[in-house]
């Protein structure tokens, strides 16, 4: 309690003081670095040491460029710097010969120790050389994620257009063919734990709108050895910063409504991102159909950074605060529950000279889960559950990288954590002799659980790149070691390799290889069963190979083949027939599915092209399959599609834009089952066939999105309607038990699908002191 109080307080104190320095902040000329940030979101990929380009760096003559790249080279060239040449669509800043440099402005001072270089190291947050990193990440920016029909109110929703995310109304994304729960998602170099608001009910927003993100940086295969703890994927987000100037930003919608601001003082070496919102009263958020209640849900994000001359601090905070009551089928299943995940960082950050950066962070963790329900299916069974749990979790984790010359790169860096866990779980329940026998599951099915688990873990990694003229290679090793209490101590070894080859200026190959591991987290214990020692560490051996065509920032042609193979797979829970379930783990159809190995392969073609000044395309195909493997037999898992297509359309004019997106996939799989209703002579017997052995139809959406803004004096107000599932096309997912019906009526089930068409609007009014 102390952490989350201490925490909501220093937020609160920090949102009121960054708003009050956003409208007295003052118009500065424009800084250099953000004429690089705009290049960057232009596709073109801008290598720089903040040590050559400082946040201060500000142009200081009038610019006449024709294009964004010329007028980053006169800005440049102000200070004896210039661009040079690194690749396909690659630039490295550089200090210009001494003959035709200029001398830097008196405004900026020099280190004088600082030596004259040809060509320096980057210090950049990706840590990459070109403008495809040999794991090939796949970037959203923020105008991309803008433009994406509900990314607005929830930037996760743009991933679900990238190859290989799969999504079905979640905001939670299941990546390659992994589970939820093995994807990391980091948000300022920060690993969180499912920031997504009500979890348990489909996790349907994300904790992220689109005003505190600047980027997003996917990865669904063949990560680098830094990103840890997770064996599936990488969702690494960056927040927005400024350099000079404010913003100002109030905004409303059918979902929620809020306030941020981003923004560097200009009196004090500060900048800040502070952000608020809250679930608007008449919240569309509706999992499942029926008549239920209207969740609430609260987060506010922030970060406040300070530099100092040897280094910059950085305090960050993310709370989120749930509650949910829900009920459907006339009171016949209720749930209520309730949420509460507060983050809270501090970090440093230095340059030792041109070569070494260091990053170190120290993150606060405390999570608090309160859940309870009924459900009542006629004679069918009948219960009610009552859960709690509490975990934190401290970390520390620093990374160095060394740059001692131009081509060559060595990462390194230690983690350590210190986490435990109080869960409680209590279930009374009693299932009709039919279902039960139908189900595998005892007629009482009642139990209590209370596990207390606690946990060291610890990481050292490091990794080497090198890069010649048309080769990149990265070699990376990971230990991972942990140690729950009153078990042994283990560690797992994992070796990773990423290449990259350019071809030409235009085309490039790749190819990853790589042991990932997982181990179980203290809050991820299973208390249903209940769960008496921690799971052997997951490891999957994930293996890509791609080719990448790029002509020109506007067209970008992509070809990739995975195999992703889990030597050692954790237990999770499943729901046969009915996965949409407010409280799954009361339905019959619930089992704990155990294989021995799983295996994941596909294909996957993408593409996207600037068509004109205004319109933008793209599309994407992937072929996959994913499956566990039992002792003589293998079991596509529930959310394998084996194909799938995404494609949309966008453009900008003038003041108005407009985007549409297409997206279809095969069925997900389904179990079938027979019923045949009692008689006076027999009782009712209910027949399951094979698991996951049938599908459902094939999925389709089609979601549509219109903006307009509208300058105002001082400020300027954007209005835009997002319209999902256009057509109202029910797809299908799943079934509902009913209670059977007087009569002899054979009905035991329902049809169920994802969600109805959802109309969205909303504004954002600005106002901005940013030149």
């Amino acid at each position: 309690m102390a952490i989350r109080s201490a925490l909501a307080c220093l937020a609160g104190l920090v949102s009121a003081g960054a708003c009050l320095i956003a409208f007295g902040a003052q118009t500065a000329a424009p800084a250099v670095v953000e004429l690089l940030a705009d290049l960057r979101s232009r596709g073109i990929e801008i290598l720089y040491s903040t040590d050559l380009v400082t946040p201060q760096m500000r142009v200081t003559a009038p610019l006449h460029g024709d294009d964004p790249l010329a007028r980053a080279r006169e800005a440049l060239a102000q200070y004896g710097l210039t661009l040079r040449d690194v690749g396909p669509h690659s630039y490295l800043v550089t200090r210009a010969p001494p003959a035709t440099a200029p001398p830097p402005p008196v405004t900026v001072v020099s280190p004088p120790s600082a030596p004259a270089l040809d060509e320096i190291s980057v210090y950049a947050s990706r840590y990459t050389f070109g403008s495809g990193a040999s794991a090939e990440p796949q970037v959203l920016p923020n105008s991309y994620i803008e433009q994406v029909p509900g990314g607005h109110d929830d930037a996760m929703r743009a991933a679900r257009l990238l190859p290989g995310v799969v999504s079905n109304g979640s905001a939670r994304p299941y990546i390659r063919g992994s589970s939820l729960d093995d994807v990391l998602v980091q948000f300022d170099g920060v690993a969180l734990a499912a920031p997504y608001h009500l979890k348990d009910f489909q996790s349907p927003v994300s904790a992220f709108d689109n005003a505190v993100i600047d980027r997003v940086d996917i990865y669904s295969g063949g990560y680098p050895v830094r990103y840890g703890t997770r064996s599936g994927g990488v969702i690494d987000i960056t927040p927005p910063s400024v350099t000079s100037g404010s913003e100002l930003s109030i905004g409303a919608s059918l979902l929620s409504y809020g306030v941020s601001s981003v923004g560097h003082a200009q009196q004090w070496p500060v900048d800040w991102l502070v952000s608020v919102r809250h679930s608007s009263e008449d919240v569309g958020l509706r999992p499942l159909n029926g008549q239920v209640g209207e969740p609430r849900f609260t987060d506010t994000l922030g970060r406040l950074r300070w530099y100092t001359a040897v280094g910059t601090w950085t305090f960050g905070w993310l709370l989120l605060d749930d509650r949910a009551a829900y009920s459907i089928r006339s009171g016949d299943e209720t749930a209520a529950a309730r949420y509460r995940d507060d983050y809270g960082w501090l970090a440093y950050e230095s340059d030792f000279g041109e070569q070494l950066h260091s990053r170190t962070v120290v993150a606060l963790t405390d999570r608090q889960r309160q859940r309870g329900g009924t459900l009542l299916i006629g004679d069918f069974g009948a219960g009610s559950l009552h859960e709690e749990s509490r975990s934190t979790r401290v970390e520390l984790r620093s990374e160095w990288s060394w740059r001692p010359l131009p081509r060559f790169a060595l990462d390194y860096g230690i983690e350590a954590t210190q986490a435990d866990a109080h869960l409680q779980y209590a279930r009374v329940e009693r299932f009709e002799d039919a279902v039960a026998a139908a189900f595998g599951r005892p007629a009482n099915n009642s139990g209590a659980t209370q596990i207390v688990p606690e946990a060291q873990t610890y990481a050292l990694w490091s990794d080497v790149r090198r890069r010649w003229e048309r080769l990149e290679v990265e070699l990376g090793m990971r230990l991972d070691g942990q140690h729950f209490a009153d078990f042994s101590a283990r560690g797992e070894l994992s070796p990773r390799l990423n290449l990259r080859y350019d071809v030409g200026p235009e085309w490039r190959v790749y190819g990853s290889w790589g042991h990932f591991t997982q181990a179980q987290r203290v809050e991820e214990w299973r208390v249903e069963t209940p769960q008496l020692t921690p799971d052997v560490p997951e490891l999957a051996v994930q293996s890509v190979l791609g080719v990448a065509y790029q002509p020109s920032p506007l067209t970008r042609l992509g070809l990739e083949v995975y195999r992703k193979h889990w030597s050692h797979v954790s237990p999770y829970f499943d729901n046969s027939l009915e996965r949409l379930s407010l409280l799954p783990d009361l339905v019959p159809d619930r089992l704990l599915v155990v294989p021995t190995a799983a295996l994941a392969n596909g294909i996957e073609v993408s593409a996207r092209r600037t068509l004109s000044q205004h319109l933008q395309g793209w599309a994407s195909y992937a072929w996959s399959q994913v499956a566990d493997r039992f002792a003589n037999r293998s079991v596509p898992r529930s959310w394998d599609q084996p194909q799938a297509w995404e494609g949309g359309l966008s453009w900008t004019q003038g003041r108005g834009s407009a985007a549409a997106v297409f997206g279809w996939h095969s069925g997900w799989p389904r179990t079938p089952f027979t019923f045949v209703p009692g008689t006076e002579a027999a009782p009712p017997v209910l027949t399951l066939g094979a698991r996951n052995s049938s599908r459902w139809s094939d999925y389709f959406t089609a979601d549509l999105r219109t903006g307009w803004d509208v300058p105002l004096a001082h400020s300027d107000l954007s209005t835009w309607v997002s319209l999902t599932n256009t057509t109202g096309r029910h797809n299908a997912c799943c079934v509902q038990f009913l209670a059977p019906q007087s009569g002899g009526g054979v009905a035991v089930t329902q049809q169920n699908s994802w969600f109805p068409r959802v109309l969205n609007l909303g504004f954002t009014w600005r106002v901005s002191t940013r030149p």
